[in-house]
């Protein structure tokens, strides 16, 4: 085989590689498929010309030319048909450019086609003809400086990198399919495969592009190119250089094998030469290609090798934009940061720091954009055009597109580090217009990807240290912002302490509440009721006016002129000279600190220069006490009816029963609850039902005394507190309440009204858990019997007892018969009568420790003073025996549960209480009687009763044995955890007793059973 088969040999194995990759791919749209077309003639174009070639078929070599001949025109044309999807979108309706195909092959066929082979010792040369020169030019003309043009154009227009990428790479392949074919038809150049080296280079360039996931720059795979050509070329040359030097001066003749042996000795001292001087190469090209760019991305690649080592976020920040700017030519570089508070990426850094003509202006994306939501969801880069082509961008404000066209942003990139997207970079146009490169965007991308965690990590440190130095300014100023009252004392002590230096007959702080001016804190001897409420539009005022031209505003004297409506005030307390001083937190005016003498022109220019100067040492302190204040109060405020919320009505409960203890006080506690609120919600929808329940939560709250507080409890639940009100004083108020809610609900045709239950301190309970057992309880009574109607635990008696004079249904004198029952258990066995309530205690302490409803805890509350009804069927003699019983006995003792659920079985009224008597001595480990349940199918108010019951037993005092401590009961209780009790139960009991669980024989009031 001859030195001429080596470049179509070479190009045949490449098309061949192409072909297996490109069938090993599932996707076969109209370009996959013209593709293949092209791949396969491409094979078919180089692996004929090696048989030509080749010293295989020499009598048939002027056949084999003519295949050739004709397999590379139908590879140009195939070419041509894949290119033109690129530059066209119409679809080719005739193939005429077939033609030439045809044309080709008919010349052949007439013998026209070569003009001559001539095969000898040396090879094959073939002779094309003039005729073939003429259809080469012609398709030259036609197909290849006609798809060039439109490639050219469509490279100019085309606004995607990637696609202009794309094109650049087709453009190089014609070039070069152009120039080698037509070389071949030079006359020194027509007996060598010059032709198949353009067509190897094509096949490298496709294989590349094919092979390659993200194309790189075309511009960095020509230099890449330039260098290698540069430096094996060099070698090569060298090393025929030293041959030619040899043979010259030495007269060395070298044959074949010799040469071959000097290029195997002197290959591998080229190749050690040619790594020395590479990377000097390259250096030397980049800077020949890309200018003045090329010592910024060389600065660029030096900050991000030592990205750790840079101190602040602020340095980091200006780094980066400065040099991504001037490494990829941007007019300007935005790196948007997240806010804390908000969320939304705002700017942090700016190259140039100047939002010139040229540079980009400041811009915010809120967290809800659209883009935002896009950069987080894709971490993809997203050219600002795509905001009018994407569809998910519709819903983008037609501000936010403004804004962002304002700021003169060409594109957006996310800065992402473990899926989350820590900052965002805006970049600006290219000068001239120019769009940007797929190298420069692939440096940005992998610039970014890169610097992100430490970007993160630099951010949240400056973030945690800004938080501890606002924290410590808390720790030293705690007195200020902890409370009103706290802020009041220090502003005493501070009023004083100026009044040394300053004179003053009065000072308060002025805070600006919305349109509103609240006065927070007063100092002085005005006694001034008024001021003190005082809580004023801020319209016309000189806190307004000191807001508006942030500066301090002094009257000498308020009897000679008044200027501002509250003006009048200060004029009755007889004071002369004030000074409103603006408080200023970051540049805004919170409000004024006021200084007032009862003397005129008391004040001079140093004396309100020094008040100037402490209004701006006080000014944070106060800002962080009214957010501290605000933050606090948005934590016990119900969002919905602005009532205060649950948490803070436990909160006020239980001060509210630590201080009537103290001081022997009584007040009362209402629960109110909406009749057919939920098929008011059903019919009329969520929305209707919220704003009928901030109807009624207006009417709760002005209902009661400025001293009384109102809760939304839950749900269409409400309560309300009335300190030092007797139950009378309190049922007034809460029929005041149910009649105006059934007025407004009757006006509204809702069909809503409510029902309130009461409790009174500390005749209905002493602990907070009871007083909403004992109010929920009558609230659910009340709710039971018809609605729309108050009750307190006086008047459920009072029914109780009708119901046990046969004055109402039967259902009700099964439930006073159950009364009777339980009673007579107290009278048989003095034990049980003060079990049952200390069983009570410890149950209802239990069930509220785990959070239950409000009716749940009801519910368990009864069935503890109940558990033990069932012992009226257990003799006397059994009950009160004083040593240990017998195994007949304890079977007459397990049958109380099974009784006493038959008991109150028959009362509808008590049926939800069946399971927690029938089961309250089942075990954990399945043990226990009457059924011998196991675990969580032991119901929860069951396995509460269980603990109560046995803590309670075991700290009292039986027949046979003395009551043990709580200590030893507690560990008895730990014992039994996980095989006689519920172990989580058990656990959450000790913790409360160890809280301080009250050891009291007094037990809450429950109705249903105290009302004999």
């Amino acid at each position: 085989m001859n030195t001429h088969v080596v470049i179509p040999f070479i190009a045949s194995v490449v098309y061949l590689g192409l072909l297996g990759v490109l069938l090993a791919n599932h996707r076969w749209e109209q370009k996959q498929k013209l593709f293949l077309a092209f791949i396969v003639i491409a094979f078919l174009y180089s692996f004929t010309d090696l048989f030509v070639r080749g010293d295989y078929l020499m009598g048939h070599k002027e056949l084999l030319a003519q295949i050739g001949i004709s397999a590379a025109i139908w590879t140009v044309v195939q070419y041509h048909y894949f290119i033109r999807l690129y530059f066209s979108k119409t679809r080719v309706r005739v193939p005429f450019a077939y033609a030439f195909v045809v044309a080709a092959v008919a010349l052949c066929v007439a013998g026209l086609i070569p003009r001559e082979t001539i095969v000898t010792e040396q090879g094959v040369t073939v002779h094309y003809g003039l005729p073939l020169l003429v259809l080469g030019l012609s398709v030259f003309v036609v197909l290849g400086v006609r798809d060039a043009v439109a490639l050219f154009r469509c490279h100019r227009l085309a606004t995607d990198a990637a696609e202009r990428n794309q094109i650049a790479y087709l453009i190089t392949t014609i070039i070069l399919f152009s120039f080698f074919m037509l070389l071949s038809f030079v006359p020194p150049f027509g007996s060598y495969p010059v032709a198949h080296i353009g067509n190897l280079l094509v096949a490298c360039v496709l294989g590349y592009a094919v092979i390659a996931f993200r194309l790189l720059d075309i511009g960095v795979f020509m230099r890449r190119g330039l260098v290698i050509v540069l430096l094996y070329a060099g070698g090569i040359a060298a090393i025929l250089l030293i041959l030619e030097l040899s043979h010259t001066l030495f007269h060395v003749d070298f044959d074949m094998r010799t040469a071959v042996a000097m290029v195997a000795i002197g290959a591998p001292v080229v190749l050690f030469l040619t790594h020395v001087v590479r990377d000097a190469l390259h250096v030397k090209i980049e800077e020949a290609f890309v200018g003045s760019r090329f010592e910024a991305r060389r600065q660029l690649t030096e900050f991000v090798e030592r990205i750790y080592d840079v101190p602040t976020l602020a340095q980091f920040g200006r780094q980066l934009v400065s040099l991504l700017a001037r490494s990829t030519g941007a007019k300007g570089v935005l790196l948007l940061l997240p806010d804390v508070e908000s969320g939304d990426f705002v700017a942090g850094f700016r190259y140039p720091a100047t939002g010139d003509a040229d540079g980009l202006r400041s811009l915010v994306l809120k967290r809800e954009s659209p883009v935002a939501s896009w950069l987080k969801r894709e971490k993809q880069l997203l050219p600002v055009r795509y905001l009018s082509i994407m569809p998910e961008f519709q819903a983008l404000w037609k501000t936010e597109r403004e804004d962002i066209h304002a700021a003169q942003v060409e594109l957006f990139l996310p800065v992402a580090n473990r899926d989350e997207v820590v900052a965002v970079l805006a970049a600006g146009g290219k000068a001239g217009g120019k769009p940007y490169s797929v190298e420069e965007l692939e440096l940005m991308r992998i610039v970014t990807s890169r610097v992100a965690a430490s970007m993160e990590k630099q951010y949240l440190y400056e973030q945690l240290q800004k938080q501890e130095r606002e924290l410590t300014l808390l720790n030293r100023l705690a007195t200020v912002v902890t409370s009103s009252l706290d802020m009041q004392d220090t502003f005493t002590g501070f009023s004083r302490e100026l009044k040394t230096v300053v004179p003053l007959d009065f000072a308060a702080v002025s805070l600006v509440d919305g349109d509103r001016v609240r006065l927070s804190a007063l100092f002085g001897q005005i006694v001034a009721t008024d001021l003190a409420a005082m809580s004023h539009s801020l319209q016309g005022t000189a806190t307004e006016w000191v807001m508006k031209n942030k500066g301090r505003i002094y009257q000498p004297d308020l009897q000679a002129a008044t200027r501002f409506w509250p003006d009048s005030h200060y004029v009755r307390e007889g004071i002369r000279s004030l000074v409103h001083v603006p408080l200023l937190a970051r540049d805004q005016v919170i409000g004024t600190l006021m200084v007032a003498c009862r003397e005129p022109q008391v004040y001079g220019d140093d004396q309100l220069k020094l008040l100037e100067q402490v209004a701006r040492q006080i000014a944070t302190p106060i800002e962080n006490a009214m957010l501290y204040s605000r933050a606090e109060q948005r934590g016990r405020i119900d969002e919905l009816t602005s009532l205060f919320n649950r948490r803070h009505f436990e909160e006020r409960l239980k001060e509210e029963v630590a201080r009537h203890s103290r001081h022997d006080g009584v007040f009362t506690l209402l629960m109110i609850d909406l009749d057919s609120f939920k098929a008011y919600n059903d019919m009329y929808g969520h929305p209707s039902g919220d704003a009928l329940l901030r109807v009624v939560a207006q009417m709760v709250s002005g209902a009661v005394r400025d001293s009384d507080q109102a809760f939304r409890y839950g749900g269409d639940e409400f309560a309300a507190i009335l300190p030092r009100t007797t139950p009378e004083d309190a049922y007034i108020v809460a029929e005041r309440v149910r009649m105006r809610v059934a007025k407004e609900m009757e006006s509204r045709q809702s069909g809503v009204t409510c029902s309130i239950g009461l409790a009174s301190y500390p005749a209905d309970g002493v602990m907070p858990g009871e007083l909403v057992t004992t109010a929920d309880t009558a609230l659910y009574y009340a709710k039971n019997t018809g609605g729309n109607r108050t009750y307190v635990p006086a008047k459920i008696f009072a029914e109780a007892e009708d119901l046990a004079d046969g004055r109402t249904s039967h259902r009700g004198s099964g439930l006073s018969a159950v009364y009777a029952l339980a009673a007579a258990v107290d009278a048989k066995d003095h034990y049980t009568y003060g079990h049952s309530r200390k069983v009570n205690i410890y149950a209802v302490v239990l069930a509220e420790a785990l959070g239950l409803a409000s009716d749940e805890v009801s519910r368990i509350s009864t069935s503890a003073l109940l558990h033990d009804i069932g012992k009226i069927g257990v003799p006397d003699s059994i009950l009160n025996k004083q040593g240990e019983l017998d195994p007949e006995e304890w079977e007459a003792i397990k049958t109380h549960p099974r009784l006493g659920a038959n008991i109150v079985g028959n009362v509808h009224d008590l049926a939800p209480c069946v399971g927690n008597i029938l089961y309250h001595h089942e075990k954990w480990d399945g043990t226990g009687y009457p059924e011998g349940l196991r675990g969580k199918s032991i119901p929860l108010g069951a396995r509460i009763l269980s603990v109560a019951d046995a803590f309670a037993a075991m700290a009292s005092a039986r027949p046979y044995r003395e009551a043990l401590a709580d200590d030893k009961a507690l560990e008895r209780l730990k014992e039994g955890a996980g095989t006689q009790f519920d172990p989580e139960l058990v656990a959450l009991f000790i913790q409360e007793v160890e809280a301080g669980l009250p050891r009291k024989d007094k037990v809450s009031r429950v109705p249903p059973i105290q009302g004999k």
